[in-house]
Parts: C-alpha cells; sequence; structure tokens
C-alpha cells in the first residue's frame, strides 16, 4: 500500500486503486515525516501488538502484562521525496533515506533491513501481528506493482513461502 504525502487525494493508494485508510493514522504518518511530499511504501497492521512487557506481581511472581491491539502504519520503503524519485535507487539507499525522513511512533514504524536472525525476526513479526513478509535483495530497484524474482515472500507464518514471478 502507498502512502502519499503532501499530494492530494487518494492518501492511501493498493494496487486496485485508492484505499479507505483511517484518516487519523494518515495524519499520524504526515505528523512524523521530515518532508514537503513523499509516497511511502508499507502495510496497515490492523492488530499490531507492542512486544510482550514482564512485571512482577505483589507475590513476586513475575507476569506478562497483556496489551492492546492498536492500528499501526509500517513503512517499509520510500519511492518519492519532494518530487525527487528513488525508483531507480537500490533498496538500502531507499531505507536509509526513509530512516531520515520518517520518525517512529506508537503509531509509525520503520521495517529493519536485517541479514541474521531472521527466525527471531519471524516469530517477532508473527507476534506483533503482521500477516507476511518480504525477504528482498538489498540491491533491487522498486518495481512497481510486481514481486521482483529476487525477493522471496512469506505470506503465512509456518507455512510455504513463494519466489517472485
Amino acid at each position: 500500500m502507498l502512502v502519499r504525502l503532501g499530494l492530494g487525494e487518494p492518501h492511501f493508494l493498493g494496487y486496485a486503486g485508492p484505499v479507505d485508510g483511517p484518516e487519523d493514522l494518515f495524519l499520524a504518518v504526515a505528523a512524523e515525516a521530515r518532508c514537503e511530499t513523499a509516497v511511502l511504501d508499507g502495510v496497515i497492521v490492523p492488530d499490531f501488538q507492542d512486544e510482550l512487557e514482564l512485571e512482577v506481581d505483589g507475590q513476586g511472581s513475575v507476569v506478562v502484562r497483556p496489551t492492546a491491539g492498536r492500528t499501526i502504519f509500517a513503512a517499509f520503503d520510500l519511492l518519492e521525496v519532494d518530487g525527487v524519485s528513488l525508483l531507480a535507487t537500490p533498496l538500502l539507499e531507499r531505507k536509509r533515506q526513509l530512516g531520515g525522513l520518517l520518525v517512529p511512533s506508537s503509531s509509525v514504524r520503520i521495517t529493519p533491513f536485517v541479514t541474521r536472525g531472521l527466525a527471531a525476526w519471524h516469530d517477532t513479526l508473527k507476534e506483533q501481528g503482521f500477516r507476511r513478509f518480504v525477504l528482498k535483495d538489498p540491491n533491487s530497484v522498486y518495481s512497481s506493482g510486481q514481486i521482483a524474482g529476487s525477493w522471496l515472500v512469506i505470506e503465512k507464518f509456518g507455512t510455504t513461502a513463494r519466489r517472485g514471478m
């Protein structure tokens, strides 16, 4: 899903066209962006769960404090900023610029680029409410509406994966 900042309607754009996304979430993303205009690629996570927090109860037992799920926008790519297209820019450079442009908050997250510990990331993403994730080549350029052949898409946690077409 694309989020279009400072570019008028639609604010949210999916593969099939405009998406009716939460206006308060769009405003949260816009408030955290350090630019005039931008196009961000990401996903709305409707039941995001923070990492579990441990507490000690009155009897000295360790308990997990339940957290309520909330809707967040998780940004994973930056496609354009202030009128400059980044489509031909390698993924790691786009992610570097995304990190300098968007300030993470309780409603806005930036997905990291990791090369190790993928099993731990898989478990964390699953617990947080993500439904799929994509492993990408760090030097890949953006292909609108396509899954690059060098990507690996994990559609459902604990099941099979598919390579890009």
